[in-house]
């Protein structure tokens, strides 16, 4: 099963809509939580890239699909085999990419290496610890990109996933440092719209970080 969000469209299977709740048709949340009076646009330097696990794609509380939303120049496929991002892959080795990743060989994203020649895509793993690391094992012309890693990137304030994992940052949270230390971008629109999606996320508290 894949998804692509391209831009500012989402597109998801139809099996994250068989209710018949009614869907806003420019955020692609609920209308009961739309999002749509928080979306800010930011205007990237830098093109995402999102290379998402297919378990993420209809997951209600995934935050690739907001970043989508919100930054400009924004892709996301979304898949789980190699085969499945082989439009991924001729869509990044079109540029010098860079993948936010903390493999052996990753350098800081704080650094001079990164500042003094920052990429023009940078791409993201989307999903939990073990679905990233499967999707990196899986897709090998990965591993001769530029890996980065970040060093001082704030505690996460996501708090309504659960994830044992205490310095977890959201798909966003990630996007949101890597533009503002990598590329000087203001990614306040980013935290500001997760904030709001939290605020009127009616989920169990249960499912809340930390709980």
């Amino acid at each position: 099963m894949v998804a692509v969000t391209i831009g500012h469209n989402v597109y998801l299977p139809s099996i994250a809509k068989e209710s018949m709740r009614s869907y806003c048709s420019q955020c692609g949340f609920p209308q009961a939580t739309c999002l749509c009076q928080h979306l800010s646009s930011i205007i990237s330097p830098v093109e995402l890239v999102i290379l998402q696990h297919s378990k993420e794609a209809t997951h209600a509380k995934n935050t690739a699909r907001l970043v989508s939303l919100c930054v400009e120049k924004t892709t996301v496929y979304s898949g789980i085999h190699t085969y499945d991002f082989n439009t991924a892959q001729t869509h990044i080795e079109q540029s010098a990419a860079g993948l936010v990743y903390p493999g052996e060989n990753s350098q800081p994203i704080e650094s001079t290496a990164f500042s003094d020649h920052p990429p023009p895509l940078l791409i993201l793993l989307d999903g939990s610890w073990s679905q990233a690391y499967g999707l990196y094992q899986r897709l090998s012309w990965l591993h001769h990109l530029p890996q980065w890693h970040f060093n001082h990137a704030p505690p996460s304030a996501y708090r309504i996933r659960h994830t044992a994992r205490g310095y977890s940052l959201s798909t966003l949270e990630a996007a949101a440092y890597a533009l503002q230390v990598g590329y000087g971008v203001d990614s306040r629109p980013l935290h500001q719209l997760q904030q709001a999606m939290q605020e009127q996320w009616r989920g169990p508290v249960a499912h809340q970080r930390g709980k």
